[in-house]
């Protein structure tokens, strides 16, 4: 049975060999070898131009030489500027009279910063401020004035912010966290 199940199998195969053959002869094969072929008939002369001029042009551009312009053309940028003196410098403008003075330097607040919470539920928002030394803690609201000039304006999640009253300058500082133990 498994023997005559393989000769019908061999049998159909070669009858799509047959098949696949016959097609590729008569559609494909003569197509291809009629568009490819070469026949006398069709031939025609081609428009050919005359290179003399263009050899004439070749050589005379592999007869010039690159002569430098003092750049060098491996260098991206300008060229190098020569400094030569011409004469005495005259010196630009400069203000007459006194300057003014430097402006103060922004407010620090010397103790740290290291939480914020807020007592009540939906209350006002609150820092914990600490004098290094000392290991006092503050604890300031938003508007409140510590150290006598130092108004605290906004408590932030990372960072406090403050006005010195006297110069009205700005300052912040940022939040530490705890040292690891």
């Amino acid at each position: 049975m498994a023997a005559t199940r393989q000769k019908q199998e061999l049998i159909a195969l070669a009858a799509l060999v047959v098949v696949a053959s016959s097609v590729w002869y008569f559609h494909l094969g003569k197509s291809a070898a009629t568009s490819a072929g070469f026949s006398a008939g069709n031939y025609s002369q081609i428009n050919a131009q005359d290179y003399n001029v263009i050899i004439k042009g070749l050589a005379k551009a592999q007869g010039t030489e690159y002569k430098s312009a003092g750049r060098n053309i491996f260098v991206m940028g300008p060229k190098a500027v020569e400094v030569t003196k011409r004469g005495p410098v005259i010196e630009p403008f400069r203000n007459q009279g006194p300057i003014p003075p430097a402006p103060p330097p922004p407010p620090e607040l010397p103790w740290v910063f290291f939480g914020y919470g807020m007592l009540p539920a939906g209350g006002a928002r609150q820092a914990f401020l600490k004098e290094n030394p000392e290991d006092v803690v503050h604890i300031v609201s938003e508007g409140d004035v510590v150290l006598n000039h130092l108004r605290i304006l906004h408590i932030g999640n990372e960072k406090i912010e403050f006005e010195d009253t006297n110069t009205g300058l700005k300052g912040s500082k940022n939040l530490e966290a705890a040292p690891a133990t």
